[in-house]
């Protein structure tokens, strides 16, 4: 029995082999992929809301994504605010990584002059075609008793995006 088993199992040995070998090939799979997209977020424009005993020194000016302001105030408590609109003008969902930090400015001299942002915050998303409005307001601060004739301070605030 012994020597017929060792024929019958290289026999079924080499039929599974070249069973193996008549059905094995390489499968092969190619293509292309392609993104597009448009990356457009910017700053489309800057409207001053309520000026109360203020006057700039300079008109705001902005470029893609910063916004820079040089506003005069005229006696403490003195105020003056501005929408800056960003508008989405890509087709990329887009998301508002970063703010300009304000303390160190608001620290610089004069400490009585500070500003703020409202409207806006970090992760806010802005999506195609949407506007997004940041409100900046600068104030003197009305407890002030410093430089009663009048003060400046100029700021530039960046707004920076990225894909969301």
């Amino acid at each position: 029995m012994k020597n017929k088993f060792l024929p019958i199992a290289i026999v079924l040995i080499s039929f599974a082999s070249v069973a193996y070998a008549s059905f094995a090939s390489t499968l092969t799979i190619n293509g292309t992929g392609t993104a597009t997209g448009n990356w457009d977020v910017r700053i489309i424009s800057i409207t001053a809301t309520g000026q109360v005993g203020a006057t700039d020194q300079v008109a705001p000016s902005f470029t893609t994504t910063s916004a820079t302001f040089n506003v005069g105030l005229g006696y403490p408590g003195a105020t003056s605010s501005y929408q800056v609109a960003i508008k989405n003008q890509g087709n990329i969902n887009a998301k508002l990584s970063t703010i300009t930090d304000l303390t160190t400015l608001n620290a610089a001299a004069p400490a009585y002059l500070t500003y703020s942002i409202t409207g806006v915050a970090v992760n806010d998303t802005l999506a195609p075609n949407a506007t997004a409005t940041a409100t900046v307001t600068v104030v003197w601060a009305a407890s002030a008793t410093t430089n009663p004739s009048g003060a400046s301070k100029a700021a530039t605030i960046n707004f920076n995006y990225i894909q969301n």
